[in-house]
């Protein structure tokens, strides 16, 4: 039907890795949006992320589109959220943040993922130094990390007893930057 209309055929696999591009750059940058402007990344954003990732993953290995295959691409799912599963049940980062990793996983596999994670890893740390800088926190936080290094108990009746609120990351955004930065180093050494 669309030849007989001048419409070019388009290469399935390739097809295939646009939409899965593209739907992690939405994921991205619709995440960091309501990370930093409502402190929450939505359910409404992230599942339809972990679905269309093993989707494609399927469809791709159906007609031969590449990495990641659905092995690759649950392998990525499992790790990301069990991995960001273990730092959300200690207390120290959001569910959406848990989600957000899985549909990354999902996205894009489990290979790339651990790269990815390096990258989100540096990224959250700089965003965390600059947001305690900001709010003059910085060194109170330094001393803080450190008494929690070597006496999380004590750590744990000091916050308690002041009774302040912890400062919050928004991690989408520091998500968002390294996946972006492994999504580039990626291109650049594909070859």
């Amino acid at each position: 039907m669309w030849a007989s209309l001048g419409v070019p055929r388009l290469n399935t696999p390739e097809v295939i890795t646009f939409v899965r591009e593209f739907g992690l750059f939405i994921l991205l940058i619709v995440a960091t949006f309501t990370d930093i402007a409502y402190g929450k990344v939505y359910n409404w954003l992230v599942y339809p992320g972990i679905g269309a990732g093993v989707a494609l993953s399927a469809a791709g290995q159906y007609c031969g589109a590449g990495p990641p295959g659905v092995a690759e691409s649950l392998v990525g799912l499992a790790l990301a959220g069990g991995l960001f599963g273990f730092f959300f049940f200690r207390g120290w980062m959001g569910a959406a943040d848990v989600k957000l990793a899985a549909a990354i996983g999902a996205l894009k596999g489990w290979q790339f993922f651990v790269w990815a994670l390096i990258y989100i890893t540096l990224a959250g740390f700089i965003l965390a130094v600059a947001v305690l800088v900001w709010r003059g926190r910085f060194i109170e936080s330094l001393k803080n990390s450190i008494v929690f290094f070597f006496r999380p108990k004590k750590l744990k009746k000091k916050m308690e007893a002041a009774d302040e609120k912890p400062v919050m990351i928004p991690y989408g955004l520091a998500m968002a930057v390294g996946t972006m930065c492994a999504w580039f180093l990626e291109r650049a050494f594909a070859g």
